[in-house]
């Protein structure tokens, strides 16, 4: 009786630790435990474990093979992750430690499954978030690259009759929200590129042809001439080959000739032949000579307008790309120029020079709020503004954006400071209005003296240093940026 109580606790623990292996035999056991509470007899008891070990052997043993499966797919899955290189450190760490790790039981099988788990949600947060911060970026490089493609086209020296077209385009890339059309846009630019770029190399090409056909036939006008006048040369040769041999005849019947009336009207007639001869000749010569010319002449003059024309397009063509197209002012390219001398004046004959940077307030806000089109008649009218406000020998141009560029010569640091505050207030007083929004538009300005020095570089730092002082400082002042040497105390 204690042997059979103790068999069931036995079965009873077997049992438990089988459940959920098989359905069936789930509920089999429920009714063998009962039965075997009930038996009487030993006889009984060896049928009932007879019919129980029947049971079992029915059940598929798979367990053995769905645990190797599962570490299978568990070290390709480790391997597979380990080779994503964005991860963690913490995340490549643990999944070293479980690559080394040998799972023996279900129950250490199962929580292996567990952490794996837990790992590639981690992975799927870190990438996820990864993935966001380089959309972010990739926005932002986006947005960069649209300003900057802007910028390209209002500094793009393209022909007369691609203008419209370029503006259209940049207009239509101002105003684009789908940054996937961003490379469509570039392919079109570049089309008018290409577009315009043949049209100017088949005129250039034109005026080339023309001008060497024209001096082809200046070449053989004058070759003509040449002959022409060679030719005269060997005529008025013989011509003259003739005169002597009349003479030598006139002297023969001047000796045979004894009566003197006769001699008289004998040489006399010789003469009017021979004034007859050499008038007609150089009458002749005269006119083909005359109209030689005049021919010569008129291939010069066409020579020359042709060529003057010429001239006036690429004077043209260098005056378009030292403008900036949007606000009608000299583009950076210019300022460039300007600044260097400038800077060769200043080093030269040691005058005052100097320099300003004005940015526009908030002028993102009005691209935002009010569209591109507005930022662009603000820059625009402000830029015709500060032009028309400076001296004849100061320089404006637009750097870029929203930032201008100003050469003040020959003035002192609290005159420029002056001048700056003057354009800065008349900038503010401009009514700008926007969808019926009243708007008032300030810029902040930073402005400093060349020194000895001093190269173009420094000075523009300085400057620019000075602005975001003056931005830093609430915006709608001017600043100035002291030079670590003193400037040319005497303006000259």
């Amino acid at each position: 009786m204690a042997s059979s109580l103790a068999l069931l606790e036995l079965l009873q623990q077997l049992f438990k630790r089988h459940y959920r292996q098989d359905k069936a035999f789930d509920k089999y056991q429920i009714k063998f435990l009962k039965k075997f509470q009930n038996i009487s007899n030993d006889e009984e008891e060896a049928a009932l474990l007879k019919e129980c070990s029947k049971q079992l052997s029915a059940i598929p043993n798979a367990l053995e093979d769905k645990l190797s499966e599962g570490r299978f797919i568990s070290r390709h899955s480790i391997r597979q992750l380990r080779q994503v290189a964005s991860l963690s450190n913490s995340i490549k760490s643990k999944l070293n430690d479980m690559q080394n790790s040998a799972a023996y039981s279900v129950i250490e099988h199962q929580v292996e499954l567990n952490d794996l788990i837990k790992i590639y949600q981690k992975a799927v947060i870190e990438l996820s978030q990864r993935s966001m911060q380089s959309d972010c970026d990739n926005k932002n490089d986006v947005a960069f690259i649209n300003k900057e493609l802007q910028q390209v086209i209002l500094e793009l020296d393209i022909g007369e009759s691609h203008v419209k077209d370029l503006e259209k385009l940049r207009i239509k890339i101002c105003n684009e929200d789908d940054h996937s059309q961003l490379p469509y846009h570039c392919l079109q630019v570049i089309k008018l590129i290409i577009k315009s770029t043949r049209e100017e190399r088949t005129a250039s090409r034109h005026f080339l042809y023309m001008l060497n056909d024209n001096l082809s036939e200046f070449y053989s006008n004058f070759s003509k001439t040449l002959s022409s006048t060679e030719a005269g040369f060997v005529q008025q040769k013989e011509t003259f080959i003739s005169i002597e041999s009349n003479a030598q005849l006139l002297k023969q019947q001047s000796e045979e000739i004894q009566d003197l009336a006769q001699l008289r009207a004998h040489i006399k007639n010789y003469v009017s032949e021979v004034q007859h001869v050499i008038t007609a000749q150089e009458k002749k010569k005269e006119q083909k000579f005359r109209h030689k010319f005049q021919s010569m002449v008129r291939q010069i003059k066409k020579l020359q307008n042709e060529t003057q024309s010429y001239q006036k397009t690429l004077k043209q063509q260098n005056k378009q790309l030292h403008v900036d197209f949007l606000t009608k002012i000299s583009n950076r390219a210019a300022w460039s120029e300007r600044l260097e001398i400038e800077m060769l004046r200043f080093k030269t004959y040691q005058k005052r020079l100097n320099i300003a940077i004005i940015d526009i307030d908030n002028f993102k806000r009005i691209n935002d709020n009010f569209g591109h089109l507005a930022g662009d008649k603000v820059l625009h009218v402000i830029a015709q503004t500060l032009q028309k406000s400076i001296r004849k020998n100061d320089y404006i141009a637009r750097f870029g954006g929203e930032e201008f560029t100003l050469l003040l010569p020959e003035i002192t640091e609290q005159q420029s400071a002056y001048v700056l505050n003057k354009l800065r207030e008349r900038i503010k007083n401009i009514p700008f209005k926007f969808k019926n929004d009243q708007l008032s538009i300030t810029v902040s300005i930073g402005y400093t003296s060349f020194c000895e020095s001093d190269d173009t570089e420094i000075a523009f730092e300085r400057a620019d240093n000075a602005l975001y002082q003056a931005k830093h400082k609430g915006r709608d002042q001017v600043v100035y940026g002291e030079p670590n040497i003193k400037v040319f105390d005497k303006v000259q």
